[in-house]
């Protein structure tokens, strides 16, 4: 896939769609005083639709009404970014304004991916005033709260109804990545911003709750402790190393090539070696990178080519498993040196259940060491191609 001048030209538009100021729709942010964490309050996603319940992830989807197929885009808030990918794979893309409507070419025309607001957002407003720290009780300093603004995204993948990457084209992967891309970027120059999760759902168990191929961009103006802990960790190793501790893990892993999956010219897949979750994969790159949304064109095709048979070797050894992709890159509101910091994308399947143990000392249980999920990851590579096994 090429990208050509209107893509690139892309890079510095800002969407012009309105984000609500009005105080009343952004969400409250309330602290625990024991654990010191803060948990995000939004009522109003309860009122999401649900096409799951109890079924299968690809139980059948006729008669199922989808607000992100085609011919449903004024089921939709308007877009805010769209992209047409043309015959030769190479791809347009637009930040519509306000001014063209909610019918506007970009909106009802043909489309490949569309970003839009989500219609049951976590979180909504701008990040342009400071966060108000008032708590509810004001007679009780140990009851804090805070409003907390930003915005929050759906990234709709294909105007098919389809529901995992696997069923997705491979310029249909590459697009969905540089769509992660610039709404990185955009949210990035956001006054007040200071984290941004891209995550993609699919399945019930991973918390879907359409089933249309689709992942979700959240920003805040609000870091939470646990990445807050995480940035720590990364700029005390680098304080301490001079050297990246991504890049330190990477090394050691390809050293000892126990528990590489797979490698590309410029990426690696691996299973870490204290994975919390089971099955669960890392893919990051070789040289150091703090920022995903600087990832280069080049090594987007490589990343999609590799998500795309990461996902089949997912539905080959745990057919019709939920699973979530999780994406990390350097939060907006990180300090410290730029060496410190290293993007990260996890993919896992949800083939285990979080109980009383894990809740109450935050202490995870895998039941899959990552050396066993390693060989059966590496089985399907075999499958591929036996010459790709390492």
């Amino acid at each position: 896939m090429q990208m050509d001048a209107s893509v690139r030209s892309v890079t510095g538009i800002r969407s012009a769609t309105a984000i609500t100021t009005d105080a009343r729709a952004c969400a409250q942010s309330r602290m625990d005083p024991i654990t010191g964490d803060w948990t995000i309050f939004a009522p109003h996603r309860d009122s999401r639709p649900d096409q799951f319940g109890s079924e299968l992830r690809n139980s059948p989807s006729v008669g199922i009404d989808c607000p992100f197929c085609a011919g449903e885009e004024l089921s939709t808030p308007a877009p805010v970014w769209v992209a047409k990918i043309n015959p030769d794979e190479s791809f347009q893309a637009f930040a519509p304004s306000p001014n063209d409507g909610p019918a506007s070419q970009y909106d009802i025309a043909d489309w490949s991916v569309r970003v839009v607001p989500n219609k049951y957002p976590a979180v909504t407003g701008t990040a342009t005033r400071e966060p108000l720290h008032d708590p509810p009780a004001r007679s009780n300093p140990l009851f804090l709260s805070r409003e907390v603004v930003g915005g929050h995204e759906v990234i709709i993948e294909s105007p098919s109804h389809v529901q995992s990457i696997s069923e997705l084209d491979l310029p249909e992967i590459k697009l969905m990545l540089f769509a992660y891309q610039q709404r990185l970027q955009y949210w990035r120059n956001q006054p007040g911003i200071q984290y941004i999760s891209v995550f993609k759902n699919v399945g019930g168990d991973a918390g879907a709750s359409l089933q249309h191929s689709h992942s979700q961009l959240l920003a805040t103006d609000q870091m939470p402790n646990s990445v807050e802990t995480i940035n720590e960790r990364m700029r005390s190793h680098q304080a301490r190393t001079g050297c990246c501790l991504q890049c330190d893990i990477v090394r050691a892993e390809l050293k000892q090539k126990q528990r590489i999956v797979a490698q590309t010219d410029s990426l690696v897949a691996y299973c870490p070696y204290a994975s919390h979750l089971p099955m669960l994969l890392r893919v990051t790159t070789k040289e150091h990178l703090d920022h995903f949304d600087q990832l280069p064109f080049d090594v987007l095709d490589e990343l999609a080519r590799l998500i795309q048979r990461m996902t089949g070797w997912l539905e080959s050894l745990v057919p019709n498993a939920s699973y979530n992709l999780l994406l990390h890159t350097r939060p907006p509101g990180a300090h410290g040196n730029p060496d410190a910091f290293h993007w990260s994308l996890e993919f896992f399947p949800r083939i285990s259940r979080v109980a009383g143990f894990e809740w109450s000392s935050q202490c995870m249980i895998n039941t899959v060491l990552p050396e066993v999920a390693t060989e059966k990851y590496r089985q399907c590579v075999a499958a591929e191609n036996p010459r790709r096994v390492l």
